[in-house]
């Protein structure tokens, strides 16, 4: 699953961070403006950030084993139809099975919330009894039945995922297992959807089964909906029936076996693109009006089915490939067996897509398929077995199709994603049997980690020894539930190699190292004494890391020498000897793998030396962030640098003294660079310039610059200094596809007077995506001040309109009812109360009237502090 933790947007993080925090004061209505550089561009399939006070905490009393397997579910059939009006699941299950070994009386099944209308025994007719808590259903069987005989058990039942435990709020929760999306239609726009999310054990919201990771069945599934739906689940679709009603129903088979959590539905109106790789089927959903973009949005998935089949030297192990879009994803994407979910968030236009693929998270949730579907984790404790690798599958892609610079910018931004979790909420083994609570195994550690482990084992073994490992993994283990030590005896098995170490310290073990390195060279005997001290410490943490490294120096005439030496003590000491002469700079991590913290102590030429020696980019990234002040030769290699990253960093190091020197070569980067990061970033600096007039440049830019990024920020220069002009160009980008300019266009068109364009806020405010949903909104609101009463009444209307529809998303209710508040400051701060007392009266009831009507209780919750 790929968590949501790799945002496009910054502000969409702002708001989540201002709507779920606490507040400490209930005057606050306005929502501040983020700091943009607190935000990374990192996104995730269900990450989750755990609030930790104390590296303690981590380690709860409670073993949490695998589950026991008092039965083997065999195959699930399952025929479904949906009550949209009530939100329920009219569904019908038969459930093959057998003794796992011991005889059995009495099975137990996971079924949350249903109601049960007959269980029955199919093999002999008979209707059978049951017990039924709300959480698990236990059938009560005529007899003892062995291990040699079958057991086929009917259901009838309806599911209510909407239901709570008390059974007493339709309460919006992300752990429903099976949402309706809009089922009224009442919100104009959006499409109408069913989908479901099981990971971790959430499938069992809508049908009965056995929902742990360590099960695993064949399945088949009867959709009934209506004929203009189109269904999509794992498996092939077999048939398809129109029905004397008006309904279809669709049949789906899959016939390898997979673990319940990996169950899927997806109903809705959608443009369905199909291609072929190998005679394989690939199918991908969008919605309507997107499907020309649709393989650019799933971006070189027949390249990567080619790659990963390849790289793992097993070919793709399932019937059919499909992708879907669903709206109002709980997660980021989800690795359905043949049928992956991705939330809307990858739905994007050509021109969206301009240096902002959806490589990443496609590479992600396709590998899923060998690791997590193929070879699963038997418990969320062993969660790294399947999400470590897709995260690290990320970078063997970008490592293939890019090169190695966006592979390591990757590791970069995985490296600062695991460090900043264990610096806000402490440090915890990766393979964790003593979770508080098993979605708190969606984190950091379980993805970033885990893949950054995986590199360095890679290194160390070699990449030959590394990729036969895990063929031989899952050639062992396929089709079967795995943990931590059949990865390692794979790897021993190929190696011949004890890696006890290597899996206790990072497997089982807790933290990463933290080193200091001093590096001295001795001129009369040609030598290099590096000084290493491990300084970990603390409740948790693993006291001694054993380090294989490779230390690189580097002369000045551009050689480099590598030498191999592994660091065993806390305290160590690496002597180099019969050196040619003085290097010009060391590098302990030569290779760039460990997974910890470096300190090494540097001076300017030395970080000057590395940034231009070093071909590795995070040595490059790392001395560029160490120099005081770059000089004109870093700045210089560094704008001709392949990677963008680079070279934007080489654009931020140019100071205000230089700027007007480096005019010309700004112009040419903002105009011709082949990455819009870096025209973006160049046309910034130019308007930084104060003789620069950017009129001419940022018009021309206007009329042939595709990308979002740079046309935001020509918008935003044209604005500062030809309003007219900028108020022209905003009016033709109005009806854009796109959402990625509604702030700039907000804040061009809110400055003018006229109320024509109120039209375009208040249809935006329905629609706007929910990355740019703060921006949108914030400009909304300062649109809105000091427009006449009349408007800011029917504004607050639609406001609350917003605010109260139980199918909005809840990031724009709570900005629409925030905008209700800033309106009726906005009168309060006004010298004619006469005027104004009755509309602040309506706003005061519009504001009562959302809370009242709110049932999402994070959002009732903040409206309580607020208001």
């Amino acid at each position: 699953m790929q968590l949501f933790s790799r945002i496009s947007k910054l502000h969409f993080a702002a708001i989540i961070f201002f709507l779920f925090s606490c507040a400490s004061k209930k005057a606050v209505v306005s929502v501040p403006e983020p700091d943009y550089e607190d935000y990374r561009e990192e996104l995730l399939d269900t990450l989750v950030v755990s609030d930790y006070e104390k590296a303690s905490d981590l380690f709860p009393k409670v073993y949490r084993p695998s589950a026991t397997l008092k039965y083997d579910l065999l195959h699930t059939k399952l025929e479904v139809s949906f009550d949209w009006a009530k939100q329920h699941v009219l569904g019908k299950a038969t459930l093959e099975l057998k003794p796992y070994f011991y005889p059995i009386d009495t099975v137990i099944l996971d079924a949350k919330y249903f109601d049960i209308h007959k269980v029955q025994l199919l093999n002999n007719g008979k209707n059978l009894n049951y017990q039924y808590d709300s959480l698990k259903l236990a059938v009560i069987l005529d007899r003892k039945y062995n291990r040699q005989e079958k057991l086929s058990i009917y259901i009838d039942y309806t599911a209510k995922p909407n239901r709570t435990s008390d059974y007493s709020n339709e309460a919006i929760t992300s752990d429903k297992g099976l949402f309706f999306i809009n089922p009224d239609g009442s919100e104009p726009g959006k499409p109408t959807q069913i989908w479901t999310q099981g990971e971790t054990e959430n499938n069992s919201r809508w049908f009965p089964t056995f929902d742990k990771p360590n099960e695993r069945c064949t399945q088949e599934i009867y959709i009934t909906v209506e004929d203009k739906y189109k269904t999509l689940s794992n498996g092939k679709r077999i048939s398809s029936r129109k029905n004397a009603d008006g309904t279809r129903t669709d049949y789906w088979k899959q016939d390898k076996a997979h673990a319940p959590y990996l169950f899927m539905v997806a109903v809705g109106e959608y443009d369905e693109v199909e291609e072929f790789w190998n005679d394989l089927p690939l199918h991908y959903f969008v919605e309507k009006g997107f499907g020309k973009h649709a393989k650019k949005i799933f971006n070189h998935t027949p390249e990567m089915l080619s790659f990963f089949s390849g790289k793992f030297q097993y070919p793709y192990p399932w019937d059919k490939y499909a992708q879907v879009v669903v709206r109002d994803f709980v997660s980021g994407a989800m690795e359905n067996t043949g049928a992956v979910v991705f939330g809307e968030f990858v739905q994007k236009t050509d021109r969206e897509l301009i240096d902002d693929d959806n490589d990443y998270i496609v590479a992600h949730e396709m590998s899923h398929h060998w690791f997590g579907n193929l070879v699963t984790c038997e418990d969320w404790s062993n969660l790294t077995l399947n999400e470590g690798f897709a995260n690290y599958s990320e970078y063997l892609w970008l490592e293939y199709k890019y090169g190695r610079d966006r592979a390591e910018f990757h590791r970069m931004n995985e490296l600062n994603g695991y460090f900043g979790q264990v610096f806000n909420q402490g440090a915890r083994p990766l393979i964790h049997y003593f979770y508080e609570d098993k979605e708190q195994m969606f984190d950091a550690h379980s993805y970033n980690k885990g893949g950054l482990i995986l590199h360095m084992l890679r290194d160390y073994v070699g990449d030959e020894a590394f990729f036969a490992a895990l063929n031989y993994y899952l050639t062992k283990h396929a089709y079967t539930a795995v943990e931590v030590d059949e990865l390692r005896m794979a790897f021993e098995d190929v190696t011949g190699e004890d890696l006890h170490w290597f899996f206790n310290q990072w497997f089982l073990g807790s933290g990463h190292p933290v080193i200091n390195v001093k590096y001295e060279y001795n001129a009369e005997t040609r030598a290099m004494l590096i000084e290493t001290e491990q300084l970990q410490s603390g409740e948790g943490q693993q006291e001694l890391f054993i380090l294989p490294v490779t230390v690189a120096l580097y002369f000045k005439d551009g050689s480099v020498a590598r030498y191999p030496r592994t660091i065993n003590s806390r305290s160590h000491r690496i002597l180099i000897e019969d050196l040619p002469g003085e290097p010009a700079v060391a590098v302990l991590d030569g290779n760039n793998v460990l997974c910890g913290l470096i300190n090494e102590f540097k001076t300017e030429s030395q970080y000057e030396a590395q940034f231009l020696f070093s071909p590795h980019f995070m040595d490059k990234a790392a001395a560029f962030s160490n120099l005081e002040s770059p000089s004109e030769a870093v700045i210089a290699s560094a704008l001709k640098h392949p990677n963008y990253y680079i070279r934007t960093l080489g654009i931020g190091a140019i100071s205000e003294e230089n700027q007007a020197g480096y005019e010309e070569k700004l112009k040419n980067l903002a105009t011709k660079d082949p990455h819009s990061r870096v025209r973006a970033d160049a046309l910034s600096k130019l308007l930084e310039i104060e003789s620069f007039d950017p009129t001419d440049l940022c018009s021309s830019i206007l009329e042939k610059e595709q990308a979002y990024p740079v046309i935001d920020i020509a918008l935003t220069g044209l604005n500062i200094h030809a309003r007219e002009k900028a108020l022209a160009y905003a009016e033709k980008m109005m009806d854009d596809d796109s959402d990625y300019l509604a702030g700039t266009i907000a804040e061009i068109l809110g400055a003018s007077d006229d109320i024509k364009y109120l039209s375009y806020f208040e249809k935006k405010a329905r629609t706007i995506g929910l990355y740019q949903v703060f921006d949108f909104y914030t400009r909304y609101q300062n649109a809105l001040e000091g427009k006449n009463i009349e408007t800011l009444v029917k504004t607050a209307e639609v406001m609350k309109d917003i605010a109260t529809n139980e199918n909005q998303n809840i990031f724009r209710k709570f900005m629409a009812t925030i905008t209700i508040a800033r309106m009726k400051a906005d009168l309060e701060n006004r010298d004619n109360p006469v005027e104004t007392f009755m509309p602040i009266k309506i706003m005061e009831g519009f504001i009562s009237e959302i809370k009242s009507k709110e049932k999402n209780a994070l959002l009732a919750e903040r409206y309580k502090d607020i208001f």
